[in-house]
């Protein structure tokens, strides 16, 4: 995760020109840890806990998330013009309700772009962070009851989830820039990427050390390859975004097999 964190900020302060594919790694490790976390209770008690799983979303996003959204909410009223206050506040609004992702590509923003930002974009991750939260336990429990807790078989939906998500990222980078970039469904093959790995892990458990390392320090190799490569007349995600997203893949899974 710190990889992911400091590639973004290095992005935003000019050091890198790709530190934006920071996000792209941390969806996949969240694709992982919400998979095996909900995996493993689904196998214990045949069930998930919903209620219990939202609280601790909540409990963990929520206040500092809040802070930040009250803090310049409160700044952009007293600072900015009239106008464009107003706009930041909608942004605000948006973002509190974790749909600024969706605000962001109707009105058509361009992340990359070198304009200035609503203070409120950077909240356009979380927002399909917590849209994949809600979505993703309903979809593999109903995949659980329709298929049974049968490991092959979630792989299975999972393949062809991501492979359709996946499909309209590509289509969409180059007719719809902005909602490919924002959009849970054109995001979604990149977490289904980390959700994978967590229910092949025991497969992954299996690489020989020497291997593993090499897959490790590889997926560094392209997360990194992206990060200094990569600029804002990149189409992004499209094709692009299999290298970082590739990286991640295989720095997890290099993990999987050498906690250490």
């Amino acid at each position: 995760r710190a990889v992911a964190v400091i590639a973004v900020i290095a992005f935003h302060t000019g050091a890198v020109t790709g530190g934006f594919v920071g996000v792209d790694v941390f969806f996949v490790i969240s694709g992982f840890l919400i998979t095996r976390l909900l995996w493993a209770e689904l196998g214990q008690t045949g069930r998930v806990d919903l209620v219990r799983f939202y609280a601790a979303r909540a409990r963990r996003l929520m206040p500092a998330a809040g802070v930040v959204l009250v803090a310049t909410a409160l700044a952009a009223a007293a600072i900015l013009p009239a106008l464009q206050a107003r706009a930041v506040l909608d942004d605000g609004l948006a973002s509190a309700l974790y749909v600024g992702n969706y605000r962001f590509a109707i009105t058509g923003t361009d992340y990359l772009a070198h304009a200035t930002p609503s203070p409120f974009q950077h909240y356009w991750s979380l927002g399909v962070e917590e849209q994949f939260y809600l979505v993703w336990p309903a979809v593999l429990l109903g995949a659980a009851a329709l298929l049974g807790r049968s490991r092959g078989a979630a792989v299975a939906a999972l393949t062809v989830l991501g492979a359709g998500s996946l499909w309209l990222a590509l289509a969409w980078t180059s007719t719809r820039p902005p909602w490919a970039f924002f959009s849970l469904p054109t995001r979604a093959w990149e977490l289904a990427a980390g959700a994978l790995i967590a229910l092949t892990a025991t497969a992954w458990r299996r690489l020989p050390p020497g291997l593993a390392a090499v897959a490790g320090f590889g997926g560094l190799g392209l997360i990194g390859w992206s990060c200094l490569l990569f600029d804002q007349q990149t189409p992004f995600p499209g094709t692009a975004a299999l290298v970082p997203v590739a990286g991640a893949v295989l720095v997890v899974a290099a993990g999987c097999s050498t906690p250490r």
